[in-house]
């Protein structure tokens, strides 16, 4: 393994690769998993990589533990537009990584492979998580087949279709009153008073869920001129782990520029997206209520993280609507026969949005994050109709 040491990104304090912890002890930052990347360099080449099966665990020596836990996630497609782009008469090509296809429909599997891993080396007898549906279901599969008991705290205007999936993988699911911010301070409590180990969106989630952005770079061929890489913003996880990607392919030379990072939120929960418009520090919003649930989080925990990736690498930051996402939504699925929840709905909207500002010649890859059958009853243009069983009703279904 090649890890070094595990630095906090507010304070700077540093500690042993091989502590358990989740927070800085000084300052309750946010941690980061640092390699030996002169080490890594001499082991990890584009042939190596290339020669291994496309999937997640095609990067195993970029994780922080000798074995995944894995239900051969990752290895998701990437898909060029087929029609959006040239109905909207885009200057830039556009692209989806679609991770529905992975084993519980989202792309949490990435990280949760890597932090029920890590669990089993340390040897822990349970795993609790907070989530607003997704993570929970993703953690409680892993956790299933690491046979270790998993308790999930879930808000209280969490997806049925997802509390159910939960369910199904055998783990103990707990409805609290309150949102995301409040079932995240449970769980933290219950790793400070019970030793229960946490999973979620801490510095094990991030390395896994980086494969993400290792994967785009690998399927655009090594080469980063032009690209951009727009993903939705929750807690930040996703995003600062693209971006992580980014940086460890660079400093080995696996690329020879970073791309672009752009992070798009919900209106009405955008902490991320306000900080970067005023160019100040990130403000928690208190109680947010939106469409896309998987995105809900008012106080994200990787904030930080994710408006340094976007400044950092020139991206834009956006905010859209309910309305503005469900139409896109609705056109991934009408246009490119792609169905996904709402929050894999929010990167295409701020595209959208800012299609203008996009430098012609360019690549943009959204990032899908989930399953349209994760929300599936979320409303969209059209519904079914009532006919007989009568054949003589053909001639008037095939005239409409």
């Amino acid at each position: 393994m090649f890890e070094k040491q595990i630095i906090c990104s507010n304070c700077g304090r540093s500690y042993p690769a091989d502590r358990m912890i989740f927070r800085c002890e000084r300052c309750s930052g946010s941690l980061e998993v640092i390699y030996d990347y002169s080490k890594l360099k001499r082991v990890v080449t584009k042939e190596k990589l290339r020669a291994r099966e496309f999937l997640h665990s095609r990067y195993l020596e970029m994780f922080p533990v000798r074995k995944l836990v894995t239900l051969n996630e990752g290895g998701t497609a990437l898909l060029r537009s087929r029609n959006i782009e040239r109905e909207l008469k885009l200057r830039f090509e556009l692209y989806f990584k679609y991770e529905a296809v992975n084993p519980t429909g989202s792309f949490k599997d990435r990280g949760s492979s890597v932090e029920v891993a890590k669990a089993l080396e340390f040897r822990v007898k349970r795993v609790v998580c907070a989530s607003t549906g997704n993570m929970g279901a993703s953690v409680a599969a892993y956790s299933a087949i690491a046979n270790v008991p998993c308790y999930i705290f879930i808000p209280g205007d969490a997806a049925t279709t997802k509390m159910k999936q939960i369910l199904a993988y055998g783990a103990k699911l707990y409805k609290i009153p309150g949102d995301y911010a409040k079932a995240a301070e449970l769980v933290e409590e219950a790793f400070n008073t019970h030793k229960a180990y946490l999973l979620g969106d801490y510095l094990y989630r991030r390395e896994g869920s980086k494969s993400v952005g290792y994967e785009i770079l690998d399927q655009m061929g090594f080469r980063a001129d032009g690209l951009q890489i727009v993903t939705p913003v929750g807690n930040g996880t996703l995003i600062s782990g693209v971006a992580k990607a980014c940086k460890e392919f660079y400093i080995m030379g696996l690329i020879n520029r970073k791309p672009k990072i752009s992070g798009v939120q919900s209106r009405g929960c955008d902490p991320v997206y306000k900080a970067f418009k005023s160019c100040g520090k990130i403000v928690p919003i208190r109680h947010p209520d939106i469409i896309s649930k998987a995105i809900e989080c008012g106080n994200p925990l990787d904030g930080e993280r994710a408006l340094r990736a976007i400044q950092d690498s020139y991206g834009f930051s956006e905010s859209v609507t309910d309305t503005e996402i469900l139409k896109a939504r609705e056109m991934m699925a009408r246009r490119e026969g792609l169905f996904t929840e709402p929050s894999g709905a929010v990167p295409l909207a701020g595209v959208i949005k800012n299609r203008h500002d996009i430098p012609g010649g360019s690549k943009v890859v959204c990032v899908v994050t989930g399953h349209g059958l994760k929300s599936p009853t979320t409303a969209v243009h059209g519904r079914e109709k009532r006919i007989s069983g009568d054949p003589k009703v053909l001639k008037r279904v095939f005239r409409e």
